[in-house]
């Protein structure tokens, strides 16, 4: 042997030493090796080389191409047709079912069960109810005594069949044979195969017929087809791709069958082969179901073909192009080793072996197998999925430890663990109506989609309350909606040092996947907070015909970003009018300090500030002071504490007095600044409407020597009994509180962001009954004008055509007390059902208006 491995000498290849045997070894390697995908998969030829007489035929030299192959050999048979016809297919099968390096053993069960039948026999005098109980035990004794003789030696044939029929043909005969036709696909193709011109349609029936009518005896010229075609399916079914277990990924290689004449043989694959149905015939579609069986045929004959060896690549793409219409199996090549070619010894000499590829499929799937287990739970988390999860989009996605985006079931996703359990009880309950007001929605077809953003996984016990506030008042427009609403969640997340929607637009992008799925979902709600993000995210909805109703964002540029976005509450121009007539009128301020954050993101306190700073100076007010916190290191301004110690008036300037438009987390801290350094000479003190939850929690009884009045959007104290709104009547009911225990007004103003969108859903059904929602909900919320206006628990709503606020939205000043309530002082605007208002409430001529 060369170093090469496969070339044995110049005698032992004395029938490829023929002009063109480089080429034909390098075709037989090409057909030999499969394809990487099935799709590729074509039908192999019979190739027969034709010699002449007396010439030594080249399979003796083919052989060990096959048999030295590395890495991966190759299972081939080598047979001499001069047996008869089911010995020699014995022969073939036994050879190639030998042990084959790298690859498993290839199985025969459906020639198996054919060559049982042919063999089967009955005893004499067998009754017909006994017939099937007499083959189902023929069938046990054929598996305990019969051996197939390969390479290797005897083989059992019961290896030929599954471990279970084996097992229960062993137990029980009868039941097994039953089984096995009933179940095995072997046993159902074989039962199908026509015998005798017809077919029996079952392997029973098959079996029956065999033993009664020697179909065997009769048919002698099918027998050789039938055992024919159970050979190749049974190298079909081996070498199979499309199954999850299979091991024809495995077998990188074709087998080869060797065979020196054998005419009947070949006519016998090629009528087999044309014969195969999947669907569609052979000349339909010959590429349909291609089995892998290379056939080399060796034929003398003073015939010559017209393909030369020499051309055999081109004859072989020539054959494949002509299979359809001709249903040719073989592709003769002529082939003549009576004169030697020079350089065929050495080229055969310097060819390599014959290499398979590896098979990659079976380790692919069970790598990647393994990287999914270890790689989808960790996705999964990532998306706030269940980690078994195999969905390709998720509406969510996590930022640090919060899921940002929208859910359906914010009680998994939007109560964290952080939530303080005085809370959670109230938390999962507000959460839960609203899944159950969602759940009858889903059987209503006239129903709309509305999605509520906002900040859902505070950091803070204070804005928990305040969530589940506006989560009620969410609740509650669902619930007494005429048009039914399905509510879903998004959260904005809150971000470093409690800023608010800080990724507000990755949760923006949910809604517009969301939308562009679901054409139900006709607006946006929420966006409590002013900030840049909000101010982005109304961008981003906007510009993608989403209309947004904020309920408590004031800042004054938030109505100029575009024309989708209206809001429910006063701008931060018209509170701080408010603030300065109140100042002036009501306390006799003359001289003011405003101070502010000086976070650059808080565009809410930034803007506050200077609008009280121009409402202040219009009404003759000095601004002696304006200044601000430092919320982080690279903030501008002062500690808070710091801040409140500088707000001291000196007893030479009466009228002074405080306004602050920070955050109301900031208050307590600037308010002790304030008492340390005053020495009871503390001023009072007007803050912004971010203060309600600074008095509610009841932190006032911490400074009782502070007068603290603030500004409110709207507020339960503002009637005598709040219970005669019908929001707030609903609200008491269900949720068991009184007015005295209710100073909030978010829960109201997230309820008339629900009005509003619920009126513009009813104008548009109005103008056009078929229309669709969100294409017309623009128009419908802008022609909510003064003169038609929304009697809101807020508060009258009627939209500004040039602002798209509300006009001269009601706007209350309130005292704050040491016991959680507050003391109306001044209401600017116009509130519902004015015969219940607190007295001294009536309307004050001096208020400040909004432009027309």
């Amino acid at each position: 042997m060369t170093s090469h491995g496969w070339f044995l000498g110049s005698e032992q290849t004395r029938g490829l030493q023929f002009s063109g045997a480089l080429e034909l070894v390098r075709l037989l390697d090409r057909l030999a090796t499969r394809p990487r995908w099935p799709a590729r998969d074509v039908p192999l030829p019979i190739v027969v080389l034709r010699r002449p007489p007396g010439v030594e035929s080249p399979l003796e030299a083919l052989a060990n191409r096959p048999a030295t192959a590395r890495g991966r050999r190759v299972a081939f048979a080598h047979v001499q047709c001069d047996e008869s016809q089911r010995r020699l297919l014995d022969d073939v099968v036994g050879q190639l079912a030998g042990d084959v390096r790298g690859a498993a053993r290839l199985r025969f069960p459906h020639y198996a069960l054919v060559g049982w039948l042919l063999d089967l026999t009955l005893p004499a005098g067998v009754e017909a109810d006994e017939e099937e109980r007499e083959i189902a035990r023929e069938f046990r004794q054929h598996l305990r005594r019969r051996v197939r003789m390969t390479t290797d030696g005897a083989q059992d044939l019961a290896h030929d069949f599954p471990w279970w029929i084996r097992l229960v043909i062993g137990l029980m005969p009868r039941i097994g044979l039953a089984l096995m036709a009933l179940l095995w696909r072997p046993a159902t193709w074989v039962g199908e195969q026509p015998l005798g011109g017809r077919s029996r349609h079952g392997l029973y029936r098959l079996a029956r017929a065999v033993v009664k009518e020697r179909l065997a005896e009769r048919h002698e010229d099918e027998v050789g087809d039938l055992l024919v075609r159970a050979l190749l399916e049974d190298l079909r079914r081996s070498h199979r791709r499309w199954t999850l277990w299979g091991t024809g990924r495995r077998r990188t290689g074709n087998p080869w069958l060797l065979l020196e004449d054998g005419s009947w043989l070949l006519d016998a694959i090629g009528r087999a082969r044309s014969g195969v149905r999947s669907g569609q015939s052979w000349r339909a579609n010959p590429l349909s179901r291609p089995d892998p069986l290379l056939v080399i045929a060796a034929q003398e004959s003073d015939e010559v073909p017209s393909t030369h060896v020499a051309d055999a690549l081109a004859g072989y793409h020539d054959w494949l192009r002509q299979l359809s219409r001709s249903e040719n199996w073989v592709l003769a090549l002529d082939t003549d080793a009576s004169e030697s070619a020079r350089g065929v010894i050495g080229g055969l000499s310097e060819l390599p072996p014959l290499r398979l590829r590896r098979a990659l499929a079976a380790p692919l799937v069970l790598t990647l197998a393994a990287a999914s287990l270890v790689a989808v739970p960790f996705l999964n988390h990532a998306r706030c999925d269940e980690w078994w999860s195999v969905s390709v989009r998720s509406p969510l996605e996590r930022v640090g430890a919060e899921c940002i985006g929208v859910s359906a079931d914010p009680v998994r996703h939007f109560v964290p663990d952080s939530v303080p359990s005085d809370i959670r009880p109230a938390l999962e309950d507000v959460y839960g109506r609203i899944v159950e007001e969602n759940r009858k929605a889903a059987a209503r077809p006239d129903a709309i989609t509305i999605v509520f953003l906002s900040v859902l996984t505070p950091s803070t016990a204070n804005s928990f309350y305040a969530l589940v506030e506006e989560l009620r008042g969410v609740w509650v427009a669902q619930k007494t909606s005429d048009v039914p609403i399905r509510m879903l969640l998004a959260n904005g997340g809150e971000g470093p040092g409690g800023r608010g929607l800080a990724s507000g637009d990755i949760a923006a992008e949910k809604i517009i996947e969301l939308a562009a799925r679901d054409r139900s979902v006709v607006a946006v709600t929420g966006l409590s907070i002013s900030t840049d993000t909000a101010k982005s995210v109304v961008k981003r909805l906007g510009s993608n015909a989403l209309p947004v109703i904020g309920t408590l964002t004031s800042a004054d540029d938030m109505a100029g970003v575009n024309e989708y976005y209206y809001q429910v509450g006063p701008n931060n121009l018209r509170e701080a009018r408010v603030a300065a007539y109140y100042a002036q009128s009501r306390l006799g301020v003359s001289d003011v300090a405003i101070f502010h954050s000086g976070d650059p993101s808080d565009r809410y306190s930034q803007n506050l500030a200077e609008d009280a700073r121009l409402s202040f100076t219009e009404r003759g007010i000095t601004v002696s002071q304006y200044k601000s916190y430092r919320v982080a290191s690279d903030d501008e301004g002062l500690a808070p504490a710091s801040l409140g110690q500088g707000a001291c008036p000196t007893s030479s300037r009466p009228g002074y007095a405080v306004f602050y438009a920070g955050r109301a987390q900031y208050l307590a801290e600037f308010l002790r600044g304030m008492n340390s350094r005053c020495q009871g000479n503390t001023p009072p003190v007007l803050a912004s409407d971010s203060s309600t939850r600074f008095i509610l929690e009841g932190t006032m009884a911490q400074f009782p020597n502070v007068r603290l009045d603030y500004l409110s959007f709207a507020s339960p104290a503002a009637w005598t009994d709040c219970a005669k709104v019908p929001f707030y009547k609903v609200y008491l009911d269900v949720f068991r509180k009184t007015c005295q225990t209710l100073g909030d007004g978010r829960s109201a103003a997230a309820y008339d962001a629900m009005q509003v969108l619920a009126e513009g859903v009813r104008q548009v059904r109005r103008t056009d009954p078929g229309a669709r929602v969100r294409e017309g909900l623009l128009a419908g919320i802008g022609s909510i004008r003064p003169d038609n206006a929304i009697q809101g628990a807020t508060g009258t709503i009627g939209f500004s055509a040039s602002t798209r606020l509300p006009s001269n939205k009601a706007v209350l000043v309130l005292q704050g007390n040491t016991d959680t309530t507050s003391t109306p002082r001044l209401l600017c605007g116009e509130l519902p059902f004015r015969a219940d208002l607190v007295a001294g409430l009536d309307v004050d001529g001096g208020c400040p208006r909004d432009p027309r």
